[in-house]
């Protein structure tokens, strides 16, 4: 939400959840054709489309997540970057926050509207794909290299 401006804030939450939905039906329309064609005697069971989409965004948050994060610590004149573990609520925040940002950037660069490329950009996620997961790898890659400093922590 910008500004305190709660009802556009709704109105694209739920016209990116419409888009989802669509696009879930598509791909489980092709998936089950597929399926039938190989085999007819397979049976398909039919999971409901709002379950699946719940599952597909908690997916893509959960992929987005962050679990180390570093800190600059000035040690004896020199200020290096101690990773240190985040709260489940930080973790969260960060997700959700990247996710947004990426998605302005990729409206930023398309003609599309917001609740579109928020869309894209959740697929994306749940696929391990997408701006914000490699902002989250990245901040993994950074902690990893800076790891010799863990000793530097105090909190």
């Amino acid at each position: 939400m910008k500004n305190g401006k709660k009802i556009k804030a709704s109105k694209i939450f739920f016209d990116m959840l419409v888009i989802l939905k669509n696009r879930i039906k598509k791909d489980l329309e092709k998936k089950s054709q597929v399926l039938v064609g190989n085999s007819s005697e397979l049976i398909i069971k039919e999971i409901p489309l709002n379950f699946e989409l719940l599952r597909l965004i908690s997916q893509a948050i959960e992929n987005v997540t962050p679990s180390l994060e570093v800190r600059k610590v000035r040690v004896a004149g020199s200020t290096y970057l101690v990773p240190a573990v985040l709260s489940k609520k930080k973790q969260e925040t960060l997700a959700l926050k990247w996710l947004i940002e990426s998605t302005k950037k990729r409206q930023k660069n398309s003609k599309l509207d917001f609740s579109t490329c928020l869309a894209d950009e959740i697929l994306d996620a749940s696929r391990k794909l997408g701006q914000a997961r490699q902002k989250r790898d990245e901040l993994h890659r950074l902690a990893q290299m800076n790891r010799a400093y863990i000793r530097y922590r105090w909190w």
